[in-house]
C-alpha cells in the first residue's frame, strides 16, 4: 500500500503516510488500548505477586539493652 505523497521507487511507507481502511484503523487502536492497559498493570500484578514477609527490627528500650547488644557490659 503506497502513499500518493511518496514516489513509486520507496519501498517501505511509514505507518503516518499510509491510509487505513476501518477495520486496519480499529485493531491498531485495539492493539494500542490493549497494550496500555497491559502496561498499566504491570506493576499492580508485579507488587500483588512480590509479597515478602516485613522485616521488623528490635525497639531498644534503654541505652543499656543498646550496648548489650555490641557486647558491652556494664
Amino acid at each position: 500500500m503506497k502513499s500518493p505523497k511518496m514516489s513509486r521507487d520507496v519501498l517501505y511507507v511509514p505507518l503516518y503516510l499510509r491510509s487505513f481502511n476501518a477495520s486496519e484503523k480499529i485493531a491498531v487502536v485495539l492493539l494500542i488500548v490493549i497494550s496500555s492497559i497491559t502496561v498499566g498493570l504491570l506493576p499492580i500484578i508485579y507488587s500483588l505477586t512480590n509479597t515478602s514477609e516485613p522485616t521488623t527490627t528490635t525497639i531498644y528500650s534503654s541505652e543499656a539493652d543498646l550496648w548489650d547488644v555490641f557486647g558491652e557490659r556494664n
